[in-house]
């Protein structure tokens, strides 16, 4: 018994050395099951992964996991269009082939260079007639005649790139009559861009999103950073500094009617906030930079955005899930539908600007539209009935006002 005892705690002790060896000598685990584990995702991306499953019927896992790869996917679709020039036709995220990213070229010489730069899985060319800055010049071009079309107009023409579509789509208001100009808008579009151009027409009328009255759009959420500025309530959106300046950014049509802008404090009262340094709100978009008078209110508290931080901003690209954290309806997130869109507001066509279908109302203007820790731009407005957003470009916003994003 006793050496059977010695010979059982032997077989013990090699199975214990065997078990040992297995678990420190293992190989450690293939690309392909790192991406099984599960991502971290932040309250926003959570909120962005709840409104894809819905929008395409896909388990929350499936969401979260084309929702944790967006940024890798626009960086890569940057990364494209800077390498590809005049070849690159833009890029979309097809959520019906699994969330992959497709980049389109003009040209079979330029599919390896995205064969190259990505494997098959995370991406794939698709070669195509016009280039995306060919695309743009279009879009420019016949925003100036919508411009010019719709002034007096009470509807207007709208139009955007459809990317995916490689195409530009003019966009007439549903039942409603057109004016001369605008109808010689129309027949002058099908001559010059003949096959580049479709044709559609969208039901409800655009409109920017900002409170008339501070308490007009109450009872806010107010998720978002709520300023006010004389009777206007509005929401801001990131941070960004010039020099030793720090600027919070914010709609452009927010400060036409307030130049002073305050938010409230835990104590339910209002401290100051800035002036405005510089807006725009017009043909070249809808963006404005509120110049902080005191940065030690907001900087020891690392305060660039009101709950995430932010680190990098990205082009916009169709498909994408972004949202907005604004201070009436909070978080609300949606796909991006257009880009490059004409924008018609009573009385002003805006150019360049970025469509979704996120759900919007007043008071979120001037709300930061984002996904994760990236910045894709500053709420504009959205229909003014049902869903839609429209935010203005935040590459655009930063160029025009000659500020860099503060990154968290």
């Amino acid at each position: 018994m006793h050496g059977a005892s010695l010979r059982l705690s032997g077989a013990v002790w090699a199975a214990l050395a065997a078990l040992i060896a297995a678990v420190f000598l293992a190989p450690p685990a293939s690309a392909g099951e790192a991406v099984q584990a599960q991502p971290r995702l932040d309250a926003q991306q959570k909120a962005a992964v709840t409104q894809l499953a819905k929008d395409y019927g896909i388990p929350a896992e499936e969401g979260q996991r084309r929702i944790a790869r967006q940024d890798e996917q626009a960086a890569l679709a940057t990364k494209l269009r800077k390498r590809l020039g005049a070849r690159f036709g833009g890029a979309w995220v097809d959520h019906d082939r699994g969330g992959k990213l497709m980049v389109a070229v003009t040209g079979k010489s330029a599919v390896p260079t995205v064969s190259a730069l990505a494997s098959k899985a995370a991406a794939e060319a698709v070669v195509v007639q016009r280039g995306m800055s060919e695309l743009q010049k279009m879009s420019e071009e016949l925003g100036k005649r919508i411009a010019k079309a719709n002034k007096g107009a009470e509807y207007g023409l709208q139009s955007a790139v459809v990317t995916e579509k490689n195409v530009l789509r003019l966009d007439l208001p549903q039942g409603r009559e057109l004016t001369g100009e605008q109808q010689r808008t129309v027949r002058w579009a099908e001559r010059k861009f003949g096959d580049a151009l479709v044709i559609d027409t969208y039901q409800h009328a655009s409109e920017p999103l900002y409170c008339g009255g501070q308490y007009s759009c109450d009872p806010p959420l107010r998720s978002g950073l709520a300023i006010y500025g004389g009777n206007t309530r509005c929401t801001s959106a990131f941070m960004a500094y010039a020099g030793s300046s720090y600027y919070m950014l914010t709609a452009g049509h927010c400060t036409e009617a307030a130049s002073y802008w305050q938010v409230p404090t835990y104590s339910y009262g209002y401290q100051g906030v800035g002036s405005t340094a510089s807006y725009h709100f017009g043909y070249y978009g809808d963006y404005a930079a509120v110049r902080i008078s005191d940065p030690a209110f907001w900087q020891p508290r690392g305060w660039v955005y009101t709950t995430q931080p932010i680190r990098s901003w990205n082009y916009d690209y169709v498909g994408q899930y972004v949202c907005k954290q604004g201070s009436t309806t909070g978080y609300t997130c949606g796909q991006i539908t257009d880009t490059n869109a004409t924008v018609y507001y009573p009385g002003r066509t805006l150019t360049g600007m970025t469509w979704s279908t996120a759900c919007v109302a007043p008071g979120d203007s001037g709300s930061g539209v984002y996904n994760g820790s990236t910045a894709h731009g500053i709420l504009s407005g959205g229909p003014n009935s049902g869903c839609g957003m429209i935010h203005e470009p935040i590459s655009r916003a930063l160029s025009s006002l000659g500020v860099t994003l503060l990154a968290g």
